[in-house]
């Protein structure tokens, strides 16, 4: 199984997430590059400023669509949700909104799993 990480952030703001699970596991962490096929024991992270699809196991890295409130979650889901299917599973760990809420309803309509944080 991989990994990949879909987190919020402003669009001006590096990201430091890479070098925090670097410390923390022996998995290769990589921050996510256009055409990277995804590999089972690593994981990827969405690079700042962009939207992330996936495509026959192949990372798309996309510009920041400056057009409607920008849901990274939600895309990445969706496209995790078509290109595999009952295998996908998803995950939302935090937040607030809802972007990730329509993710999840599309992998669990493909057959996959879905897990999402309760409220505290």
């Amino acid at each position: 199984m991989a990994f990949v990480l879909v987190q919020h952030l402003s669009p001006d703001h590096e990201s430091t997430l890479s070098d925090i699970l670097s410390k923390s596991t022996k998995l290769p962490v990589l921050e996510a590059t256009h055409g990277m096929a995804i590999r089972p024991n690593h994981v990827y992270i969405i690079p700042p400023n962009k939207s992330m699809t996936v495509s026959r196991g192949i990372l798309q890295i996309l510009p920041r669509s400056a057009f409607g409130p920008h849901l990274p979650i939600d895309h990445f889901m969706r496209s995790l949700a078509n290109d595999r299917q009952q295998y996908a599973i998803g995950v939302i760990l935090s937040g607030s909104g809802t972007d990730g809420t329509q993710g999840l309803d599309e992998i669990k309509a493909a057959g996959g799993i879905t897990f999402a944080q309760t409220e505290a």
